[in-house]
């Protein structure tokens, strides 16, 4: 994926949250979080990515480790939304020659001081065609995160 890819996804992300920002970013506190990500496939563990992080108002959080021949990406973003805390985070994982892993997650907090999760999982398989005579290839992919935040106290 290239530079400019990566942009527009973000940017994407970006208007998302700023749509429905209803409140100053002046009145958010920030928040610590920790994610993890497996990557399985066809079943085995084949990556993980572990981070903790904070993100302050106005300022989001990126995390750019990508390797010389893959693309790989996580940032995080918060916004006030009803007078709650909203953390968004995206995950962008280019697994393969043909393959990548995105995914993206809003988790809202409730209350200083109070630790707050979501997790969730993805799947989808790939299959080659091989040359006259040969065998097909059916992989399996899945991807299973946690996020896990708490609003710091003004």
């Amino acid at each position: 994926m290239t530079n400019l890819n990566s942009l527009v996804v973000g940017s994407i992300m970006a208007a998302s949250f700023a749509l429905s920002m209803n409140v100053n970013a002046s009145e958010q506190t920030g928040v610590s979080c920790s994610v993890s990500v497996d990557y399985l496939k066809n079943g085995a563990l084949a990556e993980s990515y572990q981070k903790a992080f904070t993100v302050t108002p106005g300022a989001g959080f990126s995390d750019d480790f990508s390797t010389p021949t893959r693309k790989k990406l996580f940032t995080a973003s918060t916004l006030l939304d009803a007078g709650k805390t909203v953390v968004g985070i995206n995950y962008f994982n280019d697994v393969g020659v043909f393959d990548a892993e995105e995914f993206s997650t809003k988790l809202t907090l409730h209350k200083a001081g109070v630790l707050e999760s979501t997790s969730g999982s993805h799947t989808f398989s790939t299959s080659s065609f091989p040359p006259a005579g040969g065998v097909a290839v059916n992989v399996s992919h899945e991807i299973n995160y946690s996020l896990t935040c708490k609003q710091l106290k003004k």
